[in-house]
């Protein structure tokens, strides 16, 4: 105890006011104490008890098992996040100190615990099969430390003597490189993290050595996310841009290497702008004379479809994001396969590959999916042009489609099919209501009866409508024209 609160730096009347006879959560002064031991933590757990092991601390003390592997722990809104992310294609190299299995648990419950994610924590690890993405825990994994203590006990990294001898311990030398490779190929985005830590610090400076990054270059190659940019974060950033960091650009570097948002609210943000990009891209590629002037305002669309989902961020962001997963998972399966599926919904993302692979994705032009991000954009500029008003479906009712549509001629149902075969099973499944709107992404199969189209304002229903993305696009001469021909087919 001693030792512990040298590292406190208490002063004289502080250490006069400690009584051991107590216990320490009754001492007077035990936050001021606590808050400066949690920054000296791998000092603290440096220290030596007699008689006991030298990670007495890290695995009793803490009780590394209750702490960070108990399988009663679940998985907040980062985590649900960043798996979206990786079943996204957009996240495919993490890196984390944190010794919990949150991230790998999130992936399991939104993937049904299928195989997604290669967990790396030793230079074995390395040596797995390439799966949608690398997690490297470098400094270790509880989980797998309370499941095979002797493989994996050891690589549980918390006292000061291991973190600063691990980027030369021979033993971590394949994952350094690893993680140092990963550095100078791809811009970090680091989150929760002060980077305090020697071997963090090392790693970058190592990277830096082998081939630095510049500055100003396309994008910041570090990114911090909180408040402020940290002591140690400052020097994170010297040895990134050592070349070309110095007093005269000192403050635009911190400036331009921090985002100030908490994770939470920071992965929502990234999670429903990757989602977006996604649909903006898609519009750009769809086959269509439009312009690239009507195509923007197709995306503004899905822009505004993109803000009004995310203003339900604000209550509860757990509710919000699991919400989330639920109705997109809903949403694609219908979409895809003409049925809802049971819940929990594994998460179904709207495509497996980055934005940049997109174009090139041989499987897009018969996915529909061109031809649903119009779609979206079309509903989003009817919502901003007060044509209708759009809100979540009632989950509870089979029929209730993905959407529910309110316009000064009633309330409906939406629902998307990508081509013939699941707009058929949507129906045989029981989600078709009577009066609901089917957009079809394909051409309409002649045994599927067409609906009249009907100028606005007539009130009378015709039943079930269905309307065809493709069939619209090769009419429409503008987004204002393509919005109105949208209007009529589906009398709303």
């Amino acid at each position: 105890m001693a030792e512990a609160l040298d590292l406190a730096a208490l002063t004289a009347e502080d250490l006069a006011r400690v009584d051991y006879a107590v216990p320490f959560a009754d001492w007077p002064n035990a936050e001021a104490i606590t808050k400066v031991l949690i920054n000296n933590y791998a000092r603290l757990l440096n220290i030596q008890v007699a008689g006991e092991v030298e990670d007495y601390l890290l695995w009793n003390g803490i009780d590394i098992a209750a702490t960070y592997a108990a399988s009663t722990i679940e998985p907040d809104v980062e985590h649900l996040c960043l798996g979206m992310l990786v079943l996204e294609g957009v996240a495919t190299d993490l890196a984390t100190a944190n010794w919990d299995g949150l991230i790998e648990r999130a992936v399991d419950e939104l993937t049904g615990s299928l195989p997604c994610l290669v967990v790396c924590v030793r230079r074995e690890d390395l040596q797995e099969p390439a799966q949608q993405a690398w997690l490297y825990k470098f400094h270790g994994c509880a989980v797998r430390a309370v499941g095979d203590e002797d493989g994996y006990r050891r690589f549980l990294i918390g006292r000061a003597s291991q973190i600063n001898g691990w980027v030369d311990h021979a033993e971590h030398h394949a994952l350094v490189s690893k993680i140092v490779g990963i550095i100078i190929s791809k811009p970090t985005l680091m989150m929760g993290l002060s980077a305090q830590d020697a071997n963090i610090q090392a790693l970058f400076a190592r990277a830096e050595n082998q081939s630095p990054w510049a500055w100003p270059g396309d994008r910041p190659s570090v990114v911090f996310s909180g408040d402020r940019v940290g002591a140690d974060q400052q020097g994170m950033l010297q040895n990134v841009y050592r070349a070309t960091m110095n007093p005269g650009n000192r403050q635009q570097v911190m400036d331009g290497s921090l985002v100030r948002a908490y994770a939470k609210p920071l992965l929502i943000a990234l999670t429903l702008h990757v989602l977006c990009a996604k649909l903006h891209k898609l519009v750009e590629i769809a086959p269509s004379e439009l312009n690239d002037v009507d195509r923007a305002e197709l995306q503004a669309g899905i822009n505004a479809l993109r803000d009004h989902v995310a203003a339900g961020a604000e209550d509860d962001r757990l509710v919000f994001i699991r919400a989330l997963v639920d109705q997109s998972s809903r949403f694609i399966s219908l979409y895809r396969d003409g049925h809802a599926g049971a819940a929990p919904r594994p998460y179904h993302p709207l495509t497996d590959v980055p934005l940049h692979r997109i174009e090139t994705n041989a499987a897009i032009p018969a996915s529909g999916l061109r031809e649903l991000a119009v779609a979206m954009g079309i509903l989003g500029l009817g919502a901003r042009g007060d044509h209708w008003t759009l809100a979540a479906p009632n989950l509870a009712d089979p029929q209730s489609g993905v959407i529910r549509m309110t316009s000064t001629l009633g309330s409906t149902s939406v629902l998307f099919a990508a081509n013939s075969n699941a707009a058929l099973r949507l129906q045989h499944n029981g989600h078709v209501a009577a009066e609901a709107i089917l957009v079809h992404s394909d051409q309409i199969v002649p045994t599927m009866a067409r609906s009249p189209r009907i100028a606005p304002g007539r009130t009378g229903r015709v039943g079930l409508r269905q309307v065809s993305v493709t069939e619209l696009l090769s009419d429409a001469a503008n987004t204002n024209d393509l919005v109105q021909r949208f209007r009529e087919a589906v009398a709303i």
